[in-house]
C-alpha cells in the first residue's frame, strides 16, 4: 500500500498535514511494535490578503525500527500548476553524551521530476536512524481556489496527534464530509477579520483535531471502499465574490440534487415518449395482461437481448437501443422509457455501491453516486429493476447495491428511497445415504437454490461462456475417487427462477481402519474453515446478502455396526434476532440423522460486533466438520 499522505487527487493534493511543533511521547502503549510513529501531523489552508490558496503541511516521525527508516525517505508531489513555496526539513537525535543534534535538509538534496500533470520532489532526511525524530515541511500555492486538501487524519502508521485547519472567508461556502469510522476529538470554530483583497473580510477558522489516531489496516470484505480511510474531503456548495453575484454549485439537499437532474436534458430523456421505442411497446405491452406481467416482460426483454458495452457511454440512447448494447446506466434508462411510455409510474434511480462509499447523510454529493436501475410503483410497492446483470431474478438488485438508498431521478417525486434485501441467499439441502460393510457410502444429495443463491450459482456458472456442464465436470474431477452415476442441475420457474441439483454417487468412508470406519457426514461442508480470521477488526465487514441454510442427512448403518462417536448438538443465537446456528444428532434405529440450520439477516457488522460473529462462524465450522465414527 503506497503511503496515503503522498497520493493525489485531480489537480490538488491528498497530503496528510504535518505541524512541526514541540512535543513529547507520552509513557503508553500506543504504536507499540510499530515501526515508526507519527508524532504530528499538520496542516493549514488559508486565503492569503491576494486571495491566493496557500497550503502549508508539516510532519514530525519517530523512527523507532530499522523498517522505519523508509519513513525518512519523502516524495512530496504536486500540480505542475500549482507553485512550491519551500521544502524544509531536519532531523533529531541525540549524540553520546545527550546533547540534541539537529541535521537540516539541504537545497541540493531535493531532486525532482514532471510526471504526466505532476512536479514530484524527492529527497531523504540527513542521518536518519533508528531513535531519530524526523520533521519536514512545505508551503504550496494552490492555482484552483475552489480546491480545499482532502485531510487524511489516519496513515500508514499511527499517529499520535492529527490536526488541519482552514482559514475561509465568509463569500464561500464548502460542503465538509468526515469520512470513516473515527470521530474528531476536538473542534473549534471562530470568526476573524482580516484584510483580502484590499477589503476588510470576516474569516472563519476551523481546527480539526484527532488524537491516537491508529494506522490505517487493509481488509477484505469493507463496504465502502476506503470510505472508512479517516479523513475529511471538502466540496465548494456556493461563493459570492465581491462586486459579484452568487454562484451556487451544490444543491442545497439530495432532494434538490435529484430534482435538477430529472431536469437537465440528459435525464430528461429518460421521460418523454420516444418514436423508436414505440414499436418494442406494442409487441410487449397488452391491455388484457396484468401490470406486474407487463412489467416482468419489458425487465426481462432488456436483460435478455442487450449486452453491457462501455464504449457506448457517448452514444445516445437510441442508438444503444438500435445496437442492443450500451453502459449499465443507459440499459436501465432505457428500461425506465420503456416502462413510461406503456403508461407505467417508473423513474430512474441513483445509487452509491457498497464497493463505493454510504451515502452522506447531511450535505448533497453527486459524484456519490456510480450506478443507476430502474424503479417501477404498482399498486403502492416499489419494484427495482437492474436490466443490465443476466444473473439477475425479477425484481433483485446485486448484493452491493443494497446500501442505505437510492436517488430518485425525478421532478415529481425527487428524493431517496429505501433499498432492502427482497431475497436471501437460500438453499435447502436433504441427503440420503447407506453406509455398506465395504466401507463405502452410497446413495442421492439433492439442494434447491433460491434468490441469491442462484445468482451467486449462475454468476459463476454462466459467465465467460460457461455452462452449467462445466460445474458438473468440476464436480467429478474435485471428486475423482467418487463413482458419480448421475449428476444434473434444472431450473424451474415460479415467481421467480429457482435451481434444483440432483447427485447420485458412491464415495469411500473419510477414514477407514479394520472394523473401523470415520464418516463426514456433511456433503460439500461450505464452512470448513472460519472465513473471519482476524483476530479483531478496524473496519465493518460485509457478509453481502442474508443467508439461510437447512440441511438434513440421513446415514443408514450396515448390520452388525454401532456408533462410537457421535457429533455434539450445538446452538447459537446473535443478539438482537440477528441470526441463529442449531446443529442436531439423532439416532433412530439403525439410522443416523444430522440436520443443521443456518440463518442470519443482518449483512454489515461494525468493529465492535465482530468477535461475535466471527464467535458464530466458528462455531459453525466446528459443528459442521464433525465426524461420525463407527465400528463393527
Amino acid at each position: 500500500m503506497l503511503k496515503i499522505f503522498l497520493t493525489t487527487i485531480f489537480s490538488f493534493l491528498f497530503l496528510l498535514g504535518l505541524t512541526a511543533q514541540n512535543i513529547q511521547v507520552k509513557n503508553s502503549s500506543f504504536g507499540k511494535g510499530e515501526n515508526a510513529i507519527i508524532l504530528l501531523d499538520s496542516g493549514y489552508s488559508k486565503y492569503n490578503e491576494n486571495f491566493e490558496l496557500i497550503f502549508t503541511h508539516t510532519t514530525k516521525i519517530e523512527i523507532l525500527k530499522e523498517a522505519g527508516l523508509s519513513w525518512a525517505k519523502v516524495m512530496i508531489p504536486y500540480s505542475d500548476e500549482d507553485s512550491l513555496i519551500f521544502i524544509q526539513g531536519q532531523t533529531y537525535n541525540l549524540d553520546g553524551n545527550r546533547n540534541l543534534v539537529i541535521d537540516s535538509l539541504s537545497t541540493s538534496d531535493i531532486e525532482s521530476e514532471k510526471d504526466n500533470g505532476f512536479i514530484k520532489n524527492y529527497f531523504e532526511l540527513p542521518n536518519a536512524k533508528v531513535g531519530s525524530i524526523v520533521e519536514y515541511s512545505y508551503q504550496i500555492k494552490i492555482k484552483d481556489w475552489q480546491q480545499l486538501n482532502t485531510w487524511y487524519f489516519q496513515n500508514d502508521i499511527p499517529a499520535l496527534k492529527s490536526t488541519y485547519t482552514t482559514e475561509v472567508p465568509n463569500y464561500l461556502l464548502f460542503y465538509k464530509y468526515l469520512e470513516g469510522s473515527i470521530s474528531l476529538s476536538d473542534f473549534n470554530r471562530r470568526t476573524v477579520k482580516k484584510i483580502i483583497s484590499n477589503k476588510q473580510t470576516d474569516v472563519l477558522i476551523e481546527d480539526f483535531v484527532m488524537d491516537s489516531v491508529p494506522a490505517y489496516v487493509e481488509e477484505e470484505d469493507v463496504p465502502g471502499g476506503d470510505y472508512f480511510i479517516s479523513k475529511l474531503k471538502f466540496k465548494l456548495a456556493e461563493y459570492t465574490l465581491p462586486r459579484n453575484n452568487t454562484e451556487f454549485l451544490l444543491p442545497q439537499n439530495y432532494e434538490e440534487l435529484a430534482y435538477n437532474w430529472a431536469g437537465s436534458p440528459f435525464f430528461r430523456d429518460v421521460y418523454r415518449r420516444s418514436s423508436y421505442l414505440q414499436p418494442t411497446v406494442d409487441k410487449i405491452y397488452h391491455p388484457d395482461l396484468l401490470k406486474l406481467d407487463v412489467i416482468r416482460g419489458f425487465y426481462f426483454f432488456m436483460r435478455n437481448n442487450f449486452t453491457v458495452d462501455f464504449s457506448f457511454n457517448d452514444k445516445s440512447l437510441e442508438e444503444a437501443f438500435n445496437a442492443r448494447r450500451g453502459t449499465p446506466q443507459q440499459i436501465n434508462m432505457l428500461l425506465t422509457k420503456l416502462l413510461n411510455q406503456s403508461g407505467l409510474d417508473a423513474y430512474l434511480v441513483a445509487l452509491s455501491s457498497m464497493d463505493n462509499r454510504p451515502t452522506y447523510p447531511d450535505n448533497p454529493y453527486f459524484e456519490l453516486f456510480n450506478a443507476y436501475i430502474s424503479l417501477v410503483r404498482l399498486n403502492g410497492k416499489n419494484y427495482l429493476l437492474d436490466a443490465s446483470n443476466k444473473n439477475l431474478l425479477f425484481n433483485m438488485l446485486p448484493p452491493n447495491y443494497i446500501t442505505n438508498g437510492g436517488l430518485v431521478i425525478s421532478e415529481d417525486a425527487p428524493g431517496f428511497i429505501p433499498l432492502d434485501f427482497n431475497f436471501e441467499d437460500k438453499e435447502f439441502i436433504t441427503g440420503n445415504f447407506t453406509i455398506t460393510d465395504s466401507a463405502s457410502i452410497v446413495g442421492d444429495y439433492e439442494v434447491k437454490r433460491e434468490g441469491y443463491a442462484v445468482y451467486a450459482f449462475d454468476s459463476r456458472f454462466l459467465n465467460s461462456n460457461r455452462s452449467y456442464n462445466d460445474y458438473l465436470i468440476e464436480t467429478i474431477f474435485e471428486n475423482m475417487d467418487w463413482n458419480i452415476k448421475k449428476h444434473e442441475i434444472k431450473d424451474e420457474f415460479d415467481e421467480n427462477k429457482e435451481l434444483k441439483e440432483y447427485l447420485s454417487f458412491e464415495k469411500p468412508a473419510d477414514s477407514i481402519a479394520k472394523n473401523y470406519m470415520e464418516i463426514k457426514p456433511v456433503i460439500f461442508n461450505e464452512f470448513p474453515e472460519n472465513p473471519l480470521k482476524a483476530d479483531e477488526r478496524q473496519n465493518p465487514v460485509t457478509l453481502y446478502t442474508p443467508y439461510i441454510r437447512k440441511a438434513s442427512f440421513t446415514y443408514t448403518l450396515p448390520d452388525g455396526w454401532q456408533v462410537l462417536r457421535y457429533p455434539e448438538n450445538k446452538s447459537i443465537a446473535l443478539e438482537d434476532g440477528k441470526g441463529k446456528f442449531l446443529y442436531q444428532y439423532r439416532k433412530v434405529e439403525n439410522a443416523i440423522k444430522i440436520s443443521y440450520t443456518i440463518d442470519y439477516d443482518q449483512v454489515i457488522y461494525m468493529p465492535d460486533e465482530y468477535s461475535m460473529i466471527k464467535t458464530f462462524f466458528q462455531e459453525i465450522s466446528d459443528a459442521l466438520s464433525q465426524e461420525i465414527i463407527i465400528i463393527r
